[in-house]
């Protein structure tokens, strides 16, 4: 299919890159299928390209949605009506496969915001790209106050029911009923402590779970549980994940009694090390979600007590009302 959006020609790239041909974990934290790229030309039969955007469907979840993503354009087009023209096409072909949500995913920071604001979409969450020197890892020190046990394949009863009831301030895919929210600043946890696995979906449990179940499937991984008096009340994975980007599944997660006693640094740095002396592995990275107008405490926790840098940004927009 080949459209025709002011002066230009988007069209489908008929051979696109195998690395983006399989299920990927985009930089919100949500999975999709095979990616299609749209490329713009100026004119029919020109071989160079003056734009392009990738779009893909979400898998494995009962919501029907997609993602428009990597756009570019050159630089003298940017203010020129093709990039909403790239956005409007991709948009049109995700919602003609059932689309009723479509995240709009972005490099922060370099000005491409604007043209999906300009089509409905609005910020959502900010995603940051934690990276760590494990070559030059700092000391990091470690709390004497709690057990931490190195678990390979953890019960996954167990870690399913911590995992979603330990603190998480800001989104992860496991809080998907909350995912479109208009995120403006942490979200306050309920006093009373409710049981968050209860008042889960089915599928969301049976999600996290089975990634529980599967782990190591794909590489080494193993768990650091972190107890009290017998209690677990943190965890930190860390994987040798091969060409992967993320070293962690889940990262730092702590229970909600146990925020700032030193429980995360001790945990990261257990997993950090077990990848540089155990893996072999001179680089480390995790990508987490955060909000708006703040990060993340696992951000803080990352680059002030175990030194990560950030090593970018990405911006989730999200449009769910369609003319």
């Amino acid at each position: 299919m080949t459209t025709t959006a002011a002066a230009y020609i988007i069209e489908v790239l008929p051979d696109p890159p195998a690395r983006v041909l399989g299920e990927r974990v985009e930089a919100n934290q949500l999975t999709y299928g095979p990616s299609e790229i749209l490329v713009a030309r100026r004119h029919p039969g020109d071989v160079s390209f003056v734009g392009a955007v990738r779009l893909a469907m979400r898998v494995r979840t009962p919501f029907v949605e997609g993602i428009i993503t990597d756009l570019q354009v050159d630089d003298d087009l940017k203010d020129s009506g093709l990039p909403e023209a790239l956005i409007a096409e991709a948009e049109a072909r995700l919602r003609s496969r059932g689309a009723r949500k479509i995240d709009g995913l972005l490099l922060d920071g370099v000005g491409m915001a604007p043209h999906y604001y300009r089509l409905g979409y609005w910020s959502s969450r900010r995603s940051v790209v934690l990276a760590w020197d494990l070559a030059s890892l700092r000391d990091i020190p470690e709390s004497p106050e709690y057990e931490v046990v190195q678990v390979d394949r953890p019960d996954a009863d167990v870690i399913g029911h911590f995992i979603l009831n330990s603190y998480q301030p800001y989104f992860r895919w496991w809080k998907e009923p909350r995912e479109a929210q208009k995120w403006f600043r942490v979200e306050l946890q309920p006093e009373d402590y409710e049981d968050q696995y209860e008042r889960a979906t089915a599928e969301i449990r049976e999600r996290v779970l089975a990634d529980v179940r599967n782990a190591g499937a794909s590489g080494p991984q193993t768990y650091f549980l972190a107890y009290r008096d017998g209690e677990l009340i943190g965890l930190c994975d860390a994987r040798d994940s091969g060409s992967a980007t993320d070293q962690f599944e889940w990262c730092v997660l702590v229970s909600r009694s146990s925020i700032g006693k030193g429980l995360g640094s001790t945990l990261l740095g257990r997993a950090l090390r077990w990848l540089r002396d155990e893996r072999g592995l001179a680089h480390a990275e995790y990508t987490s979600t955060s909000g708006l107008d703040d990060y993340d405490p696992l951000i803080y926790l990352s680059t002030v007590a175990t030194g990560a840098f950030i090593k970018g940004e990405f911006l989730d927009c999200v449009k769910t009302q369609f003319e």
